[in-house]
């Protein structure tokens, strides 16, 4: 129940739409109805359901509390449209079809047992009946109405109606319990029961899912069904490859597999937060020493890769995941989709010529398809560097032919252009990155972590602290259920830059869907 008042949206002002019959039932039906005592009485309930929504997002109160306001909500409403009917024909009021839409609701939204369904049930006619008994203090017509058999036969004849309905709902609402429980069941791969989708990408569906085995909640990718062989091959290099890696700035990996009908699976630890490049489109750019200090912890999990013989070929800043812990910022490189290693002869999963990755953040040498090093994670960290400190990417507004040679031959602008607070000797860090020529960058990530060790930009975890609090939106701490791991999604094609597909091209001038 709380869950469900949280994910209101305009529902929650639907308690508005009934002005319109007021007015037209005091016009019309009742014109000699008292319009300051039924308008009023819809008035004082117009708050009423908005603020509890507001109560259960704000997750400051238990889901139980949550759940008990929502029920004593419903008991309030009643009351309100009680005063209403007391205007509206008293006892024979056909008003009392308003709670319709409550009787039929409240079995599906209230996940509670059937007794106490009808004890709320009960207490909806218990505080009708009072506002009526009250109202025949102040109104003679009503107040003859509770002597007249044929008035009070009409009025039980209603609430039997309305008893009716509530029963029907409730059959329905456990109907529709059973067959969630059922698909719960279903909705199972190996000891993985799947809870929520994350997100879904060209290759795969990440979920957050329910380790029965070992009793937490994971990340788990799931390969979509009958993949193509270089996709099926890509989706194990990603396990291979992390599983052999150890930084605590590396997506952990937990288990890996195929379920008994073959649907292959990627078991990683969940993460808490959000990615750098939706906190920077949200926040606005970084302070460079944060920038420094989030750069070096990829620095750490991309030079573990790198000894390893792996390179990533995908960094940008929606790879780079960021967790508030106690200690400070705390960043997890993710998405290993596409590394290959580079100290074995593996087969190429794409053609000549194709490149792989994301336009703005992939390497001159890999955007023609030639076998990119380790150097190519690098030109990817600085421009991930240039992003977070600039809110741009280097070559900002530049697509196709015209991307492919400013990356292959110009020289980006210095970061300070865009974002003064940088200094020169920062400036220098990042266009270092960001040579066109392998060769002229930066010889590993220990050489690039070293240099910006070198710039003395301190950022502490109380620095963390108050940058989260400044921020718009709220602290992306652990306890606080985000993002997780996301899927690969499907790189865009763009005119004079191919980009590698394990899927066959769009149709002209497609719908775009984005995961």
């Amino acid at each position: 129940m709380a869950a469900h008042m949280g994910a209101l949206g305009r529902e929650r002002w639907a308690w508005c739409v009934g002005f319109f019959f007021d007015v037209f039932a005091l016009r019309v039906v009742w014109p000699g109805a008292s319009w300051r005592v039924v308008l009023g009485a819809r008035a004082l309930g117009v708050p009423l359901q908005p603020a509890l929504a507001w109560v259960a997002r704000r997750r400051h109160l238990p889901a139980p509390t949550v759940g008990r306001l929502t029920l004593l909500y419903t008991l309030a409403a009643v009351a309100l449209m009680g005063v209403s009917a007391a205007e509206f024909d008293g006892l024979t009021s056909p008003y009392v079809f308003s709670l319709v839409s409550f009787a039929m609701a409240a079995p599906l939204v209230a996940e509670v047992r059937r007794s106490r369904l009808f004890l709320l049930f009960g207490a909806w006619f218990v505080v009708w009946t009072a506002v009526l008994a009250v109202a025949a203090a102040y109104s003679p017509a009503v107040a003859r109405q509770w002597h007249d058999p044929r008035a009070l036969t009409v009025y039980f004849g209603q609430w039997l109606f309305l008893t009716l309905i509530f029963g029907a709902g409730m059959q329905a609402a456990f109907e529709i319990g059973a067959l969630r429980r059922q698909l719960r069941e279903a909705r199972k791969l190996a000891t993985y029961r799947l809870k929520v989708r994350l997100g879904s990408g060209g290759m795969n569906e990440v979920w957050l899912a329910w380790d029965e085995s070992h009793h937490r909640d994971v990340a788990l990718k799931i390969l979509h069904d009958q993949p193509s062989e270089a996709v099926a091959q890509r989706f194990e290099r990603e396990a291979e490859a992390l599983r052999s890696l150890s930084s605590p700035h590396t997506v952990r990996v937990l288990d890996f597999g195929a379920s008994d009908d073959g649907v292959r699976f990627l078991a990683m630890e969940r993460l808490v937060g959000i990615d750098l490049e939706r906190l920077v489109r949200d926040d606005g750019p970084m302070p460079p020493a944060r920038a420094a200090h989030l750069a070096r912890q990829a620095c750490s999990s991309l030079g573990e890769a790198h000894r390893a013989g792996i390179v990533h070929r995908d960094v940008k800043p929606s790879n780079l995941f960021l967790s508030a812990l106690p200690d400070g910022d705390h960043l997890t490189v993710i998405d290993f989709g596409i590394a290959r290693r580079v100290d074995t002869h593996e087969a190429r999963l794409t053609a000549i010529g194709d490149a792989i990755g994301t336009p703005h953040f992939i390497a001159p040498e890999s955007l023609f398809g030639d076998t990119s090093d380790a150097r190519g994670d690098l030109y990817g960290l600085g421009a991930t560097l240039f992003f977070l400190l600039t809110g741009t990417r280097p070559f900002e507004g530049l697509t196709g032919l015209a991307l492919v040679g400013a990356v292959s031959g110009a020289t980006p602008d210095a970061p300070s252009t865009r974002a003064p607070g940088v200094s020169p000797a920062l400036d220098a860090v990042v266009l270092r990155c960001l040579a066109a020529v392998p060769g002229d960058r930066f010889a590993d990530m220990a050489a690039l972590d070293a240099a910006l060790a070198a710039l003395n930009l301190t950022w502490s975890a109380a620095d963390a602290a108050v940058c989260h609090a400044r921020s718009e939106r709220a602290s992306p701490m652990q306890h606080r259920p985000d993002e997780a791991t996301r899927p690969e999604r499907r790189p865009s094609q763009r005119p004079g830059l191919r980009v590698a597909s394990d899927r066959p091209p769009p149709p002209a001038n497609p719908r775009e869907s984005r995961p």
